[in-house]
């Protein structure tokens, strides 16, 4: 007989941050108190921004590969196994709600890397971000996820003017910038503003 399995526990009651430390999956930087963002561990990345962790909400997601979903999404496209199999994994790590044990210990820490130097509050939001806006349908990014990281089409004046913006928090949660990555094949394909250390805006 099949052992029984509460997916729904393990969903919602295992940490998004125990599944990045038993991969050993590094280098996501804090955006805020709830967010990690990062290169995309599942295909490398395009640039170090589109790989986003609400750890409130218990999701992920990529803006390039499209891949997120649960907990049980994330280890279902690292072991490219079925839901069971990566339930299972995700049993044999420790205690885990819904397999008849303990709930999962919410003591592990996210890896995160420390910021070289701290980047000043942005004085500013940009206004009339497009969360509706025909890329983001075709990437599989609903609304509501739009809308929840502030992301969106930029027609306004500026830096981001007609790139598609993605606001960057630092540890505080408060703005220090946005990223605009461009959507008509124009270079740079992503721009930082100019005060972020290390960036080059061309990423492949």
């Amino acid at each position: 007989m099949m052992k029984w399995v509460d997916f729904e526990a393990i969903k919602h009651r295992v940490p998004m941050t125990a599944v990045l430390e038993h991969y050993r999956i590094q280098g996501l930087k804090r955006s805020g108190k709830a967010h990690l963002r990062g290169r995309c561990p599942l295909h490398g990345g395009e640039g170090w921004e589109t790989f986003h962790i609400d750890t409130r909400e218990q999701v992920f997601h990529c803006f390039s590969c499209r891949a997120g979903g649960s907990v049980l999404d994330l280890v279902i496209a690292i072991e490219g196994c079925g839901l069971r199999q990566a339930a299972e994994q995700i049993s044999s790590w420790g205690d885990v709600p819904g397999s008849g044990a303990q709930p999962w210990p919410h003591t592990v820490k996210p890896t995160v890397t420390k910021k070289i130097e701290p980047i000043p509050q942005l004085g500013f939001h940009l206004r009339g971000i497009d969360a509706r806006h025909r890329y983001l349908s075709t990437r599989g990014i609903q609304e509501s996820t739009a809308i929840e990281f502030g992301i969106g089409f930029y027609s306004g004046p500026g830096l981001m003017q007609h790139r598609l913006v993605i606001p960057i928090e630092d540890e505080a949660g408060r703005l220090v910038g946005y990223c605009g990555r461009s959507l008509d094949g124009s270079d740079p394909r992503y721009k930082f503003p100019p005060r972020f250390p290390n960036t080059t805006g061309s990423q492949n």
